[in-house]
């Protein structure tokens, strides 16, 4: 039968009279589009909790069955050949276009389409009749009823059960009791979570040497890429499922109890812990092969910068005077800071280093002297200097405990010292009075905040904000 485009528009128009006993398919869809018109209009907020779940139910359970209906005609239309007339080089490059999809969705849905009209044939049939005729089933059971098969169901088989010719041939069978049919048993009663994992087991039992080809397959897809970019570094990779388990197993771990102020989102929290990763490790020297040496990061910074960043005072923390008054950008550079401007300091791949990331670091780290001739010829490697040496490190961590940020409680190993008197701003002094323990987050946040420190005998540390008022505790 011909489908006729143009008698079909956006409001359900149609030139074909949708009240005959055999309106054809121009019509059906024009009947389609004229109910889901009116539904759009419904005001969902007028319905009570009962009838909007019910709504949802039944909207659901069509939205599913037309989707796997239109994936359905996809394998006919990639056959046609019609689509290469329109200068897409691939039909999923073409799907994509015409369904405003992602490449990545356009070649899943393809893919489905394909296990529907090929190889789930029962699934096929579940899915666009709502499952075992159970269409409109008002279930408390979730939409359409507890015995729906969803096209997230038949999402799973597609990707999971039908990945090899052994699991194939097992599924097309009927006269295997653990085929397809079994299958869909399983998936009328069971979410999409736990039926991934039956799923899970099921290819496994059916063809164990095809997982272990697709792991070899993914360690050899294994990459990990770090690579700078305006403003930090990007990251981008693949690991096994084995390897990704243990990296989140470590992230869960290492990430600790946000503080009642942190409103960094579960995606940031994330990156800190991967980052608390790699210093723990290297903190305490679990890879065996160097002493603690922290915080690992080379910087690279000529005597006379050095000497100009310690002898000034930042100016993009918008300070106040006692008045309250903002003084940002009121204080003029001085000429120590030209040899700064031209020669800033850097990580030894070249990026320079921001000034705030820079007082941090200073707080707590090493500093090696080398002494380069006219011709940059090595002259002279002076001796490291501990600036919170392990004694007083070991004295601030017995007095504090955790870090002291007001209601943080991360442990030692996820912290650093810090100088209440900056050592770069105010020369504060390296010792155990005016040293801090701070978590990594916290000793970032305080440095971009211009969050002040100081020590009340009887009360403890006391934190301050850039215009003297007191942080919450």
């Amino acid at each position: 039968m011909a489908f006729d485009d143009e008698n079909v528009t956006a409001a359900g128009v149609t030139a074909a009279d949708p009240g005959a006993a055999d309106p054809g398919l121009v019509a059906r869809v024009a009947r389609i589009y004229t109910d889901v018109d009116a539904l759009a209009r419904l005001e969902p907020r007028d319905l009570d909790g009962a009838d909007a779940i019910k709504l949802f139910d039944h909207l659901y359970e069509l939205s599913d069955q037309l989707r796997a209906i239109a994936a359905c005609t996809l394998p006919g239309i990639e056959a046609d050949g019609l689509w290469a007339t329109h200068g897409a080089r691939t039909f999923t490059t073409w799907l994509a276009h015409r369904a405003r999809l992602t490449h990545a969705n356009a070649k899943r849905l393809t893919r489905l389409g394909r296990a529907l009209r090929e190889e789930l044939t029962l699934t096929a049939t579940a899915v666009k009749t709502g499952a075992d005729g159970n269409s409109g089933n008002d279930s408390d059971s979730g939409a359409g009823g507890g015995h729906r098969i969803g096209l997230e169901h038949a999402q799973i088989l597609t990707t999971i059960a039908a990945t090899s010719d052994l699991r194939r041939q097992l599924l097309a069978d009927p006269t295997q009791a653990c085929g397809e049919q079994f299958l869909l048993d399983h998936a009328r009663t069971l979410p999409a979570d736990a039926f991934r994992n039956l799923t899970r087991r099921w290819a496994a039992a059916a063809d164990p040497e095809a997982d272990e080809r697709g792991y070899t397959d993914a360690t050899e897809r294994e990459f990990l890429d770090i690579a700078p970019t305006t403003g930090g570094c990007h990251l981008s990779g693949f690991l096994t499922t084995e390897h990704g388990e243990t990296l989140l197993i470590a992230l869960d771990a290492i990430t600790a109890t946000p503080t009642t102020n942190d409103n960094r989102t579960h995606a940031q929290r994330r990156a800190s812990a991967l980052t608390n990763l790699a210093r723990t490790t290297l903190d305490h020297a679990l890879i065996g092969t160097r002493a603690t040496i922290r915080p690992h990061l080379n910087i690279l910074i000529d005597y006379p910068t050095l000497i100009a960043l310690t002898t000034t005072t930042r100016t993009d923390t918008t300070p106040t005077d006692t008045t309250g008054t903002d003084t940002t950008g009121t204080t003029d550079l001085t000429p120590a800071l030209a040899p700064a401007l031209l020669n800033p300091a850097i990580f030894d791949n070249g990026q320079p280093v921001p000034r705030a990331v820079l007082d941090r670091l200073m707080c707590d780290s090493d500093i090696s002297r080398t002494i380069f001739g006219p011709d940059s010829q090595l002259l002279d490697i002076g001796r490291t200097k501990r600036l919170f040496p392990h004694r007083l490190r070991r004295a601030i961590i017995a007095r504090d405990t955790h870090c002291q940020y007001p209601t943080c409680t991360a442990p030692p190993r996820l912290c650093e010292g810090h100088h209440t008197k900056h050592w770069t701003r105010d020369h504060g002094n390296t010792d155990a009075r005016q040293g801090i323990l701070l978590c990594w987050h916290h000793h970032t946040h305080v440095h971009n905040t211009g969050i002040e420190i100081q020590w009340k005998p009887g009360t403890g540390w006391q934190f301050t904000n850039r215009h003297g008022q007191p942080l919450r505790q």
